[in-house]
């Protein structure tokens, strides 16, 4: 069953100057706040590992959704009204729920002996539903569990380790990096939650692109995906489109004067736009770019942000 977990809402009154550095502080404009989000980003905070949101009115007023830190991989409702997250804890990870507009954190389901470090959670199209990947017995799987907690299972079986999910937004499925383990998921494949059978869409990730880090997301038309790849010439992380009908895969961010910048947790604004967070230049930043661009940098959305979710999405 659900469990409330109460969280301190003084912090929502704080503005942007008290946790993102160098913002400047201000109140904003257009009235955004946790009471007004509209459509905007999720993100975690590095300093402190919290979970906020920002409306795109103004995204230098940000707002706190949590207090206790250990957050990554939130993501959205498709009415971009809850939350979805992984909360790490002493003895391994569970999933939690929030509103977008503050209030109690809900537990959904704790870490088991069969399934440890849940991550990449996302709602079903109808919200009722959440699907995750998780590790079980030396390899990785896809699960999906009711937002209350119950009728949990595990949708795949087979040889593959599946992570860093997607829905398909007519919910027949999920995207997911695939690969021999964690470490090396150089496929991308489509996998249903009703069978789980999984159809491959690419085997290999093209000539610049070694292994998916985090995610491959679908964009909101199932189009196109981005995803979040090591280079085959370097340890650094790129961001890379996938067209779904021509299977082409290109190359979105490059930075020819620091190499050594990661980017990570891809997303999409729209049909056209990825979103991504980047520590290029030493600052760990969300920025957006036109997806079909190619080896580009640029389009600051809000500073002192990773791992974002942009929502709701047409």
């Amino acid at each position: 069953m659900k469990k409330p977990i109460v969280v301190a809402l003084a912090a929502l009154a704080l503005t942007a100057c008290d946790f993102l550095p160098g913002s400047g502080g201000g109140t904003g404009g257009g009235g955004a706040g946790p009471d007004s989000f509209a459509k905007g980003f999720v993100y975690v905070t590095k300093s402190d590992k919290n979970l906020f949101a920002a409306d795109e009115r103004d995204y230098s007023v940000p707002f706190r959704l949590t207090t206790t830190g250990g957050v990554k991989h939130p993501s959205l409702s498709p009415d971009g009204k809850r939350v979805v997250f992984i909360r790490t804890t002493a003895t391994d990870s569970e999933i939690q729920t929030v509103s977008v507009s503050g209030g109690m954190v809900s537990s959904v389901m704790p870490s088991t002996m069969s399934a440890r470090n849940l991550r990449s959670p996302v709602f079903t199209p109808d919200g009722l539903k959440i699907v995750f990947a998780f590790d079980n017995a030396g390899t990785s799987a896809i699960g999906i569990v009711d937002t209350d907690g119950t009728n949990f299972r595990t949708v795949t079986s087979g040889p593959l380790a599946y992570s860093g999910i997607s829905m398909y937004p007519d919910g027949s499925g999920v995207l997911a990096a695939a690969g021999t383990s964690t470490s090396q998921l150089t496929q991308i494949e489509k996998v249903s939650l009703t069978t789980g059978s999984a159809v491959n869409i690419v085997n290999t990730l093209g000539m610049e692109a070694d292994s998916i880090a985090s995610r491959v997301v679908l964009s909101p038309d199932a189009t196109k995906a981005a995803f979040d790849a090591r280079l085959k010439n370097s340890s650094s992380v790129r961001i890379f489109v996938l067209d779904m009908t021509t299977k082409a895969i290109t190359q979105l961010t490059d930075y020819p004067g620091d190499q050594g910048a990661n980017d990570a947790s891809p997303c999409w604004v729209g049909n056209d736009k990825v979103c991504f967070s980047s520590d290029s230049g030493g600052n760990d930043q969300v920025y957006a770019l036109d997806a079909t661009k190619v080896k580009t940098s640029g389009g600051l959305q809000v500073a002192g942000a990773t791992e974002p979710w942009y929502g709701p999405n047409p």
